[in-house]
């Protein structure tokens, strides 16, 4: 989520609740396709000027190397640039370069180590965070990017050893109770797992993340507290559209339809976004019966994706609803051309014909 340079966690934002849907005034009750989770729409950061500045930093690198062609920390950040934009052949080729010029700097072997997680070459970048260790053993960076390889086997012993070994070093390392949250949610200790969160913004009321998992925490119990913990992380960047989007969903899901319905527009207007018309499209065919609104805004979700099955779904449904039998069999149609065995497009054109 986050675009800084050296973030390693990858954060699985989700939530476990959704609710399905009988159509009203139907002889027999049919389903439409469910709204959208946030962890199945685009995660994005509004950040203006971001392309301007980070070529600002890209040319200055380059100058800087260009003077100073010896200067490993140089290709070292260069590489981690590269690594951001997802060039991991440049990366790489950075990183070799500034290993041939200091062979004994952790922080290096840690960009290394980057490298390979990033096209997951998880064997290697273990082998390498193992001897960034044994070049510092007081790397906390490192000890964490070794417990996140083992959170991925589920090896949550061994990444527990290593998060505890970074807190011996760092008693208030934010990312350390970060990842000690992560793995005991996996493990299904729920308390733990708060208790966690809960330190981690403690060392960072900045930590954006750590708040939005202690509202899924909460969220997933039907704890009202959930709505004040992602508030939290909205409150921090209030142009930032992941944020909105887990406030709109949030607010879909405990029933708030008019405020569920302000982030939504709120989002639109800070980007086009299908999930968010999509969700849109269910609250007005689903709780206020207004099919003509729910039409459009599938309609709009399509024309950003025409693939966007879910979308002609439920626009066909609309169609029926709203009566257009006639439109809505075509549109069944034309799903059934896309998903030939979609099962609940031809439960739909049966109940038409």
């Amino acid at each position: 989520m986050q675009k800084k340079m050296n973030r390693f966690i990858i954060f699985i934002l989700s939530l476990s609740l959704a609710f399905g849907f009988v159509a009203c005034n139907q002889s027999s009750p049919r389903k439409a396709v469910k709204e959208k989770k946030p962890d199945e729409t685009e995660v994005k950061e509004v950040k203006p000027n971001a392309d301007v500045e980070g070529r600002k930093v890209f040319d200055s690198l380059n100058k800087q190397i260009s003077l100073h062609p010896k200067n490993p920390i140089l290709y070292n950040e260069r590489a981690n640039f590269f690594l951001v934009a997802g060039d991991h052949n440049r990366a790489l080729g950075d990183v070799n370069r500034a290993l041939q010029l200091d062979s004994v700097n952790a922080d290096i072997w840690i960009t290394l180590a980057d490298v390979y997680f990033s096209t997951e070459r998880f064997v290697d970048s273990r082998e390498i965070l193992l001897k960034a260790i044994n070049l510092d053993p007081e790397n906390t960076s490192a000890l964490l990017k070794l417990a996140r390889l083992y959170l991925i086997y589920k090896d949550y012993p061994t990444a527990m050893k290593y998060i505890n070994s970074a807190l011996v070093i760092d008693p208030v390392l934010k990312d350390a109770y970060f990842m000690k949250g992560m793995a005991y949610a996996e493990g299904g200790d729920t308390t733990k797992a708060v208790f966690n969160y809960q330190k981690a913004v403690e060392s960072d009321a900045q930590f954006y993340d750590a708040w939005i998992e202690l509202g899924n925490l909460f969220a997933a119990g039907g704890k009202p507290m959930a709505e004040q913990y992602y508030r939290n992380a909205y409150n921090l960047d209030t142009n930032n559209t992941h944020a909105i989007y887990i406030m709109a969903f949030y607010y879909q899901e405990t029933g708030k339809l008019k405020q569920a319905e302000r982030f939504y527009h709120s989002l639109l207007n800070c980007e086009e976004n299908k999930n968010a018309l999509f969700n849109l499209g269910y609250i007005n065919m689903v709780y206020k019966q207004d099919y003509a609104n729910a039409i459009s805004y599938f309609q709009q979700a399509l024309d950003i994706d025409p693939d966007y099955y879910d979308a002609l779904f439920n626009l066909a449904y609309s169609l029926q609803l709203s009566g257009d039998k006639a439109d809505a069999r075509l549109k069944y149609k034309e799903l059934l051309k896309k998903v030939p065995n979609h099962e609940g497009a031809i439960a739909q054109l049966n109940a038409l014909d």
